[in-house]
């Protein structure tokens, strides 16, 4: 009785909007569906905005479930991502609050992906880095919320500024191709946009990419010396959440490798095949990871996204 409790909620809602849309039954459900995410976005843990010390020279800035890093050097701040010029101006407030008056001396943009890439321009940074490749994205959409990159970098690459080595670690094809992973080993932190969470599933079947890419990538940040991680979305913990991530994204590569094997390599096309794999995927997640946060919200992204990678190899 226990493992359905929690689903009680949903099954009001859903019996509510069926009463209420009865001509469209297929509707109502997924229309409950996407009201339910409520409870993976806007969970009241993560209301609001405030900054937070982590160590004698780096901050934590959570926007909403957004969250990014602020470097003290003696040359100024760096920063990770400004999201969007709400989360911006709320920064600035919280920074002057806490006496960290110095200018931004460098913003950083994680991937050329538009929440984490605008806003910039409240901060007034002297100097914006970004991967090569970002601008090229840029061009085919609307990037006028953008502020442009004033250095254009590509691969690994390590900076020095105001007495902090400032490690930028490529990452490879794995949520884009213009990805970076920020590592600050005297500080012993490393943060990461939209790859890996604390106790919580990455939203619409994440990772969204490139699978394998993505795991590799993960086990060369799981290999650093590191204490505190730090993650774009959410909460943020230790080393080993991250190692727990990892260890999440192989079994995920495991159930869908047994279902294929189970169900075979062409897609399900009967109703009781479909329903008997997602019984098959399920199960064994529920029973691993059913209290990570997000659950019940992205389990269904999760099998869809992972089943269709192990049959086309993404």
């Amino acid at each position: 009785m226990k493992r359905y409790s929690k689903h009680f909620p949903f099954v009001v809602g859903l019996i509510a909007a069926l009463l209420m849309a009865s001509c469209n039954p297929k509707r109502a459900i997924m229309k409950v569906a996407v009201g339910d995410m409520e409870g993976y976005f806007g969970s009241g843990e993560y209301d609001g905005s405030e900054l937070v010390k982590l160590t004698d020279r780096v901050y934590t800035y959570r926007w909403t479930w957004y969250r990014s890093i602020v470097i003290d050097t003696d040359e100024g701040l760096v920063i990770t991502d400004p999201f969007n010029a709400e989360a911006a101006a709320a920064l600035k407030e919280h920074l002057k609050e806490a006496g960290l008056t110095k200018p931004v001396h460098t913003l950083f943009y994680s991937h050329y992906h538009f929440d984490h890439t605008e806003g910039g321009a409240a901060l007034e940074p002297q100097e914006i880095v970004a991967h090569v490749k970002c601008p090229t994205y840029w061009a085919d959409l609307d990037a006028s919320r953008v502020l442009a990159p004033t250095k254009l970098i590509e691969g690994d690459q390590t900076l020095t500024i105001g007495g902090v080595r400032i490690e930028l670690i490529y990452l490879g094809k794995t949520h884009t191709d213009t990805l970076y992973a920020v590592y600050l080993p005297e500080e012993r932190l490393l943060w990461t946009a939209d790859f890996a969470l604390v106790r919580t599933i990455l939203p619409i079947g994440g990772p969204d990419y490139y699978f394998p890419g993505a795991i590799k990538a993960m086990e060369r940040l799981a290999a650093l010396d590191f204490d505190t991680f730090v993650p774009s979305h959410f909460g943020y913990g230790k080393k080993q959440d991250l190692v727990d991530y990892v260890a999440f994204l192989k079994d995920l590569q495991d159930i869908a490798g047994r279902s294929t094997e189970k169900f075979g390599r062409e897609f399900p096309r009967d109703r009781e095949t479909l329903q008997d794999a997602f019984d098959f995927y399920y199960d064994e997640l529920e029973g691993r990871y059913g209290d990570w946060h997000g659950f019940d919200q992205n389990v269904l992204f999760v099998i869809v996204r992972t089943s269709t990678g192990a049959r086309l190899g993404y």
